[in-house]
């Protein structure tokens, strides 16, 4: 199974495709913005060390972790670069408790 058709199976399959997927170069952009961070913020340390892994499944545990860390108010208030900030929206849009 490929990215592009993810949408064609059921979730859990989807799931379990995608933590064995090669992450190849996906979140190389994230990985640049989360080093930036990092420098200043130790809190994104983790994530700098999940975006280099080897499976997207592994990648995508290692934002839902970071951003995990945060309470409602700081995720919502939290200065991100444009493409962790894109994460932050994918994140929260996909928790049935965020507001």
């Amino acid at each position: 199974m490929t990215i592009e058709n993810l949408d064609d199976s059921r979730p859990d399959e989807d799931l379990a495709e995608l933590e064995d997927l090669p992450a190849g170069e996906y979140f190389a952009a994230d990985l640049e913005e989360a080093r930036a961070l990092a420098q200043h913020d130790p809190r994104f340390l983790h994530l700098v060390e999940g975006l280099q892994a080897a499976t997207m499944g592994e990648r995508v545990a290692a934002i839902s972790a970071c951003f995990n860390q945060f309470n409602a108010a700081e995720i919502a208030n939290l200065p991100l670069p444009p493409h962790l900030s894109q994460l932050r929206q994918i994140y929260l849009s996909s928790r049935p408790d965020w507001p």
